[in-house]
């Protein structure tokens, strides 16, 4: 798998992961003794279930109670994986090492902390008027660079 590919799925992952625990805790919100989503609203009766609805979105909870720590997992190795990639096992060496470290933080704030283009832009200075795409153009120039060197070359360095 291609370096900008690898680096963008764990950045997807992170996303994912975002979006799962916000789910279980609107949720856990709903199915509290202090949730509020199981009463019709007005006067109307409704035929709604209210036992039913609860077992739904328990099952829903379960389901992503139990999907959450694996993908947690992988992801953490994903990312444990791109740091020795980026900064050596040593944490003196990888690409940080090979090319520069500005690289090497520019994919992790991105990649690894989920940081936008924009907050990344504003951190380097460079002679362009348009810094969030000089940031993703370095961005893939760099992943190309860790193709070019290999994965494990850059982490055993």
């Amino acid at each position: 798998m291609a370096a900008l590919d690898w680096f963008e799925s764990i950045l997807t992952d992170g996303e994912r992961i975002r979006r799962i625990s916000e789910q279980l805790a609107l949720l856990d919100s709903r199915i509290s003794p202090h949730g509020q989503g199981f009463e019709p609203m007005g006067h109307g009766g409704g035929g709604s279930d209210r036992m039913l609805a609860m077992a739904m979105l328990s099952d829903k909870l379960g389901e992503l109670r139990l999907l959450l720590p694996e993908l947690e997992r992988k992801h953490q190795a994903k990312v444990s994986r791109a740091t020795e990639v980026l900064y050596g096992r040593s944490g003196h060496g990888g690409l940080a090492k090979a090319t520069c470290t500005d690289d090497a933080d520019l994919l992790c704030f991105r990649y690894l902390q989920g940081e936008s283009w924009a907050s990344i832009a504003r951190r380097y200075d460079p002679d362009t008027t348009n810094l969030t795409v000089w940031c993703k153009n370095r961005a893939k120039l760099v992943c190309r660079t860790i193709d070019r060197i290999g994965m494990d070359a850059l982490a055993d360095s």
